[in-house]
C-alpha cells in the first residue's frame, strides 16, 4: 500500500507543471499582443489684442471726526461721478469697489497707555470699465481733475478669448501630431490611429496691469498719461496618444 501512495505522489508532482504550462504560455501571448502606444504633449500660443480697460480709482479724505471724513469724501465723489457723466461714461460701466472708514492714531502720543486718536480716514474706490482704449488716458486726466487722489491700476483685458483659444489649440494639435510622426520614424515604426486626445488645463488669462500706485494730479500736467494695452498671450496644451501600427 505504501508503495502505491508513493508512486501516486511522485506522478502528481510531475503532472503539476504540465497543467500550468498552457496558462503561462497564454499570458505570454497576451503580453505580445498588447499594442504599442506613442504619447506626445505639445503647447502653442497665440496673441490677441485687449479690447477692454478697467480703471480702479478713488478718493481718500481725512477729518477730525468720522462724519467730517465721510462728508468730505462724498463731496469729492460727487465731483467724480459728475465728471464721468460729462465724459459720456454709462452708469452701468461704473461700480463701487469698496468704501472704508478707518480711525487714525498717533502712536507716539499715549493716553492712558493707548495711542491717541487723531482723526478718521475715509476711502471710496470705484472701477470704471471702457471699451474705448484710446480714451483711457483722457479718462484718467478727467478723474484727477475731479478730485481723484488714488489710482490703483489700469487693467487691460480680452472680453472673449474663445477664438484665440481655438487657434492655439489647433496649432498645439498640429505640433503634437508632427512630433508623434517624428518619433515613430526615428523608432522605425508606423504611426497608427489616434487612441486618445486630452487638453491640459490652461490658465485663464488675467488682466494686464498697465499702471499701479497712487496718483495725484500735478497742475503742470497738460496732457493725458500715455498707456499701451499691448497684446495678451493665449496658451493651449494637448496630449495625444497614437497606436503603433502592426
Amino acid at each position: 500500500m505504501s508503495r502505491l501512495i508513493s508512486s501516486a505522489v511522485f506522478l502528481a508532482a510531475f503532472a503539476l507543471p504540465l497543467t500550468a504550462t498552457p496558462s503561462i504560455a497564454k499570458a505570454h501571448d497576451g503580453a505580445k499582443s498588447m499594442p504599442g502606444v506613442i504619447h506626445v504633449t505639445a503647447s502653442a500660443t497665440t496673441d490677441t489684442v485687449p479690447d477692454r480697460a478697467t480703471v480702479s480709482a478713488g478718493v481718500q479724505t481725512n477729518g477730525k471726526t468720522a462724519q467730517e471724513a465721510m462728508r468730505l469724501n462724498a463731496e469729492l465723489m460727487q465731483n467724480v461721478f459728475r465728471a464721468l457723466s460729462q465724459a459720456g461714461v454709462p452708469e452701468d460701466d461704473v461700480s463701487t469697489s469698496y468704501l472704508n472708514l478707518n480711525p487714525q492714531y498717533n502712536y507716539e502720543t499715549r493716553v492712558n497707555g493707548q495711542p491717541q486718536l487723531v482723526g478718521y480716514q475715509a476711502s471710496n474706490q470705484i472701477a470704471i470699465t471702457t471699451r474705448d482704449l484710446d480714451s483711457v488716458g483722457r479718462l484718467i486726466d478727467s478723474l484727477l481733475s475731479a478730485g481723484v487722489n488714488n489710482i490703483n491700476n489700469v487693467q487691460f483685458s480680452v472680453t472673449n478669448t474663445d477664438a484665440a483659444q481655438d487657434r492655439a489649440r489647433t496649432q498645439a494639435i498640429t505640433k503634437a501630431r508632427r512630433k508623434a510622426q517624428s518619433m515613430a520614424s526615428a523608432a522605425g515604426v508606423d504611426l497608427g490611429r489616434l487612441v486618445s486626445l486630452t487638453e491640459g488645463s490652461a490658465p485663464t488669462p488675467g488682466p494686464y496691469y498697465a499702471m499701479g500706485a497712487s496718483a495725484v494730479r500735478n497742475e503742470s500736467m497738460d496732457m493725458a498719461p500715455p498707456l499701451a494695452p499691448g497684446q495678451r498671450e493665449i496658451r493651449a496644451t494637448v496630449t495625444l496618444s497614437y497606436a503603433i501600427a502592426d
